[in-house]
């Protein structure tokens, strides 16, 4: 049976073109490429260990206002809030970076923890 190759719908035998991509049909599709692990090829670096989710998603902006993309690491717990937005105790949140851009965002928190 032919296949489009765009939008890999599988036609009758007979049809030659797709009708809705309009491009010639394949007798078979090519082998489907792996979807990229996003942590497994990267060199992370824990920078930062904070006293819950909500600190690591500030960091986290304050971050991505110089560029620098990171990965919070928090346990199940640190996902929780009490009331008024206050983390569980004892729970922590880790924050991550490319291991090129670790040195930058150790300075950005350092500044900004000078300011708590």
């Amino acid at each position: 049976m032919p296949f489009c190759p765009q939008c890999s719908y599988e036609y009758k035998e007979g049809k030659e073109t797709c009708p809705d991509c309009n491009v010639n049909l394949v007798a078979e599709l090519p082998p489907e490429e792996p979807e990229p692990n996003n942590t497994e090829d990267l060199d992370l670096v824990d920078i930062y260990s904070l006293p819950g989710l909500p600190y690591a998603e500030m960091v986290k902006e304050a971050l991505a206002k110089e560029g620098i993309d990171c990965m919070i690491k928090s346990d199940f717990l640190s996902t929780s809030h009490l009331a008024r937005g206050v983390g569980v105790a004892g729970t922590s949140a880790r924050v991550l970076v490319k291991k090129e851009h670790a040195e930058k965002a150790k300075q950005i928190l350092h500044t900004m923890m000078d300011h708590f």
